[in-house]
Order: C-alpha cells, then sequence, then structure tokens
C-alpha cells in the first residue's frame, strides 16, 4: 500500500555501550519485512531483495543537544553533544523522484566515528 510506511526504533550497541539510535520510516516495501530482518541485513540489502533500486541519496550531517529520551537511550546527560544523521532514500519512478526511506540517526560521539571514501570521477 502507498500510503503505509513501516516505522522503526532501535538503539544499536557494542561491547554494551549504546552508539546509536535509529528512527526510520520504510515506504514501498511491496513484500512483508520484519523487525528481525532490519536486524540481520543492511537497509540497503532489504531494499535490494525487494527489488527497490535507490537513485538518489541525501545525507545531512550535524551537532545536537541530547534531549530527554535520546540521554536515556545513549546513557549520556541531558544537554550533551550528540551527531545527528538525517537520509532521504529516493527510487525513480516515471521520470519522478519518489522518497522511500527517511533515517534519523543520533550518534554519541565517543562511540562512534563517521567515515566516507569518496571515489574521485577520472574525466
Amino acid at each position: 500500500d502507498e500510503d503505509k510506511a513501516l516505522h522503526l526504533v532501535r538503539v544499536r550497541s557494542r561491547d554494551g555501550q549504546p552508539f546509536g539510535h535509529y528512527e526510520s520510516w520504510s515506504a514501498g516495501l511491496s513484500k512483508p519485512v520484519s523487525k528481525r530482518d532490519f536486524a540481520r541485513f543492511t537497509r540497503l540489502e532489504i531494499f535490494r531483495k525487494q527489488g527497490l533500486k535507490l537513485t538518489h541519496v541525501t545525507q545531512t550531517i550535524s551537532a545536537v543537544a541530547a534531549d530527554e529520551n535520546l540521554a536515556g537511550s545513549l546513557q549520556t546527560e541531558v544537554g550533551a553533544p550528540l551527531i545527528s544523521l538525517a537520509r532521504h532514500s529516493f527510487i525513480t519512478v516515471a521520470k519522478r523522484e519518489q522518497l522511500v526511506d527517511y533515517l534519523q540517526v543520533f550518534y554519541h560521539p565517543d562511540r562512534f566515528q563517521y567515515q566516507m571514501d569518496l571515489e574521485i570521477d577520472k574525466a
């Protein structure tokens, strides 16, 4: 159903320490997808298995202060700095971009590092 989206909230940990608070909304999934699938596979793997071919992704990274909910989830103080990542993923349908996934993540900066590997156009 076009008007439905799967909403997930989860906290990821490493060595018993929470490092990321994830909240996502995924639409356009034609086959049933369980929360367990999102724990076992990457989002990109799930989308590919669903036949969704992402054509465009935007990401915004910024710093925010932890509110009460995030401070509790990430075991930090209210007002502590967090890394915020917002990702919009699109497919193209009839030459128009359609948003199929929105992911908002808040990372504990002492327990997470963001790294990108960018390939330079050789033209």
